[in-house]
């Protein structure tokens, strides 16, 4: 932590966050960042003079109508907690579990779903709802889990201080004695460390139930196979005699088409093998889903045993109405989707031994599935009309936006809610009512912004078999493709090897386009290269938009969110005294700039 680089790494982690520029509980934001404060900081860590101040407390609206507590802290905690999650990311990301996939690099809600779809011939989904799992996060258990790995007193203690800081609600101070905030930038990577417990106790339980290295055949699908291949045997044997009747093949062949019917109505495998158990385990954050191949009554022991561990070891708590076993017929519900299995009779062409036939496809295997309940709610929140009586309606809220910002709006919206549910097997039957009504909601709602007919919309968005958005730009004619469900591409995912070495050289050796800006140590307003520079920030560019001021031009002419700035154009900008008279001095050394 004492050296710059990190800190500067950190820095170009985190500046470019909606929340950069979000006030805590003082008016320190990522606004004015340069060298002398992060020289500071590391002088107050050093010295263990460093105190983070309590997080502001704001609540966010959740998707059943419940409010979700947030923790905002500080910029100068902001940045601290950076440089504090990328350290624990190099200790302990080369040991973290292969199931585990909440806020890691390269890993995602996508990679703990891909993986499900082979958990095939699973009997059991074991649903877990922990209680308020941030807030309940027990500090002696984390801090003692870090010391396993940690021996700086300085670091552990740095984090206790981080943990305790406590919050602040409606300018009322509160103490935390458990719990990671929210919102904090380092709470996600210390909920793992705190869950990587859990992780490694599913493992051995996992090493302790398996059992067997197949399942036992059938033996009445093993007796056809046998008929049907001493057939296939007499008809090759038959077929080198020149003298031997046809019909006397043909014969044999519908006596093989008929056991193979038989054949295909039964498991090929025992699913009831008492020596062959399975058990699956799949978490993201505190979220997580265990599939058994074995009988109810062990389904119902691996839950109890979970259970104890969580309130013995970790002071955890299971929710009794979200916490159950159920069949895996039925289904359950993991990170939006719907996890079931799937028993078909779909006929597959294969080759068995050099000869090729047809076999029926594996039976109850795990499928992936849209709740028809997501997409109504997410119909009614974006309100793009009536989904049971398939009425579209026009979106006032969007009537003062261009024609432009309207359809990115759709789009976005769409492409993120079937990019998400692109691993559903039924993603496109799901979403088609959702996307008509969509679709019908924009044209609605741009008739509306003009006063015009729905059908006049359609007629000028509508480009062969697409619909497409024409405008101007610098006299050259651009279009926006309205986003549609033809255009999702399914593809799978695969997750990472967890024992790759991590690539540490992105933290010493990389640099950004901000930090050159920032190295170069000149002013990008008046150009003046001596003294000390620090970064301005903005929100967002449309903040800026109207760019009557000479700094603004500037920021929306080079599209960026950043000025680095010396010390007296900052201080005049934040005053609102920045004159416009040095923009011609900085044109002399623009040329200068990176």
């Amino acid at each position: 932590m004492n050296r710059p680089d990190i800190w500067f790494q950190a820095y170009a982690n985190i500046y470019a966050n909606e929340g950069a520029v979000t006030k805590g509980v003082d008016d320190t934001t990522m606004d004015g960042f340069s060298e002398d404060r992060v020289l500071n900081l590391i002088k107050l860590v050093k010295e263990r003079l460093y105190k983070p101040k309590p997080v502001r407390r704001t609540y966010i609206p959740k998707v059943d109508g419940k409010f979700r507590p947030l923790g905002i802290p500080s910029g100068d905690d902001k940045l601290v907690e950076e440089v504090v999650r990328i350290i624990l990311e190099r200790i302990y990301e080369p040991v973290f579990s292969n199931h585990s996939h909440g806020f890691r690099p390269k890993r995602s809600c996508h990679t703990a779903l891909s993986q499900i779809q082979y958990w095939n011939g699973v009997k059991w989904l074991i649903d877990f709802d922990v209680q308020g799992f941030f807030n309940n996060v027990d500090h002696k258990i984390l801090l003692s889990l870090l010391e396993k790995k940690i021996d700086d007193r300085k670091f552990i203690k740095l984090i206790k201080n981080l943990l305790r800081a406590g919050l602040m609600e409606n300018w009322k101070f509160q103490k935390t004695y458990s719990g990671v905030p929210q919102g904090a930038i380092c709470s996600p990577i210390l909920a793992n460390i705190y869950l990587h417990e859990l992780d490694k106790f599913m493992e051995e339980m996992k090493s302790k139930f398996d059992r067997g290295k197949r399942r036992a055949k059938n033996l009445e699908y093993t007796s056809y196979s046998h008929q049907i291949e001493r057939l296939r045997k007499k008809i090759d044997q038959l077929k080198e005699n020149e003298r031997i009747n046809s019909s006397i093949i043909l014969e044999l062949r519908n006596q093989i088409r008929e056991i193979d019917k038989k054949r295909k109505t039964i498991p090929s495998g025992d699913l009831y093998d008492r020596a062959y158990r399975r058990l699956w385990y799949q978490r993201y954050a505190d979220d997580f889903i265990v599939g058994i191949i074995g009988s109810k009554q062990e389904a119902n022991e691996i839950l109890e045993q979970v259970k104890e561990f969580l309130h013995e070891h970790l002071h955890l708590e299971l929710s009794e109405a979200k916490t159950g076993v159920r069949h895996a017929k039925e289904g359950s519900r993991f990170l939006g989707y719907e996890v079931r299995i799937y028993s078909g009779d779909r006929i597959v062409r294969t080759q068995i031994r050099g000869r090729h036939t047809t076999s029926r496809s594996t039976i109850e295997r795990i499928n992936l599935y849209v709740p028809e309940e997501k997409v109504k709610a997410f119909c009614q929140t974006k309100q793009y009309g009536n989904y049971d009586l398939l009425k579209s309606g026009h979106r006032s809220s969007l009537l003062n936006s261009s024609e432009i910002e309207i359809v990115n709006t759709y789009n976005a919206e769409l492409r993120r809610l079937a990019n998400y549910y692109s691993l559903a097997c039924d993603v496109k039957r799901k979403l088609g009512r959702l996307f008509y009504l969509a679709h019908y909601s924009l044209f609605k709602t741009l008739a509306s912004k003009h006063q015009s007919s729905m059908s006049a919309v359609i007629r000028k968005l509508k480009r062969g078999g697409e619909l497409v958005l024409e405008y101007k730009a610098r006299n050259e004619t651009k279009g926006i493709k309205v986003f549609k469900l033809k255009h999702l591409q399914l593809k799978p995912v695969w997750a990472p090897e967890v024992d790759a070495m991590p690539n540490t050289a992105k933290y010493t050796q990389s640099r950004t386009e901000l930090l050159d800006r920032l190295n170069a140590e000149i002013c990008e307003y008046c150009g003046i290269d001596t003294g000390y520079f620090e970064v301005h920030h903005v929100r967002k560019l449309s903040d800026i938009k109207q760019g009557k001021t000479e700094w603004e031009k500037l920021m929306i002419a080079r599209n960026r969110k950043t000025l680095v700035l010396c010390v007296e154009c900052h201080r005049q900008l934040t005053e609102g005294v920045l004159p416009s008279w040095k923009r011609s001095i900085y044109s002399k050394v623009e040329s200068r700039m990176p």
